[in-house]
C-alpha cells in the first residue's frame, strides 16, 4: 500500500504558489455566485425558489429519474475534467480554463446562497448535505486538474513564443495519470451525488419539518 501511495505522491506534485492563485479564484467565484442571488429581481428569484420546492417535492415523493439524472452528471462532471484536460494541451487553454473554473464556483455559490435564503436555518443543513463531500471533492479535483493544465499551457506557449525546448513526453505522460486518477475519483463523487446525497438531504428535511 505504502508503495502506491508513494507513487501517487510522486505523480502528483502541485506547483503551491499558482494552487493558491486558483483557489483565490474558486473563492471569488464562490463569493460572486452568492452575492448575485441577492441582487436577483423578484420574478428570478420566485423561480429559483419554485425550482427548490419542486426539487424537495420530487424527494419526497421519491420522484427522482435517478438513470437520466446520473447520465447527465456524468456528463458534466466528467466533461468539465475532460475540456479542463483538452485545453491544457492548447496554448489557447489558459484564460479558458480559469474562465471554467471561476463559472463552476459562481453557480456552486449560487446554489448554495438559493438555498440558505429559501430556507433559512432549515436551508444551511440542507446545503451542507448538498454540497459535503461530493462538490467539495469535485472541486478538489478541476484545482488539480487546472494546475497541471495551466503548467502545460504555458509551457506549450513559451515554446511558441520564446522557441524554448521541454521534454513534453515525461510531462504528458504525468499529464495523462492525472486525468485518470481524477476521471475515478469523480466516479464516486458522481455516484453519491445521484444515489446518496438526495436521501440525506430529504433526511433533513423530514426531520426538520
Amino acid at each position: 500500500m505504502k508503495k502506491y501511495m508513494d507513487k501517487l505522491k510522486s505523480n502528483i506534485r502541485i506547483n503551491k504558489n499558482l494552487f493558491v492563485f486558483l483557489v483565490v479564484i474558486v473563492a471569488v467565484g464562490v463569493a460572486s455566485g452568492s452575492i448575485f442571488v441577492t441582487v436577483l429581481n423578484d420574478s428570478d428569484k420566485i423561480m429559483v425558489s419554485d425550482y427548490l420546492n419542486s426539487f424537495l417535492n420530487n424527494l419526497n415523493s421519491n420522484n427522482l429519474n435517478y438513470n437520466g439524472t446520473l447520465i447527465n452528471t456524468l456528463i458534466f462532471t466528467l466533461g468539465l475534467a475532460i475540456l479542463i484536460w483538452i485545453l491544457g494541451i492548447s496554448v489557447i487553454g489558459f484564460a479558458l480554463i480559469l474562465l471554467f473554473l471561476f463559472i463552476k464556483a459562481f453557480s456552486l455559490g449560487f446554489s448554495v446562497a438559493s438555498i440558505i435564503i429559501n430556507f433559512n436555518f432549515k436551508g444551511i443543513l440542507i446545503a451542507l448535505a448538498y454540497v459535503v463531500p461530493h462538490h467539495i471533492i469535485n472541486l478538489m479535483i478541476y484545482l488539480l486538474i487546472s494546475s497541471y493544465a495551466l503548467v502545460l499551457s504555458y509551457r506549450l506557449i513559451s515554446s511558441f513564443t520564446k522557441k524554448k525546448n521541454f521534454n513534453f513526453k515525461g510531462i504528458f505522460n504525468r499529464y495523462l495519470f492525472i486525468i485518470g486518477f481524477s476521471l475515478i475519483i469523480l466516479l464516486f463523487s458522481v455516484l453519491y451525488e445521484v444515489y446518496l446525497a438526495p436521501s440525506l438531504i430529504n433526511m433533513i428535511v423530514n426531520i426538520l419539518t
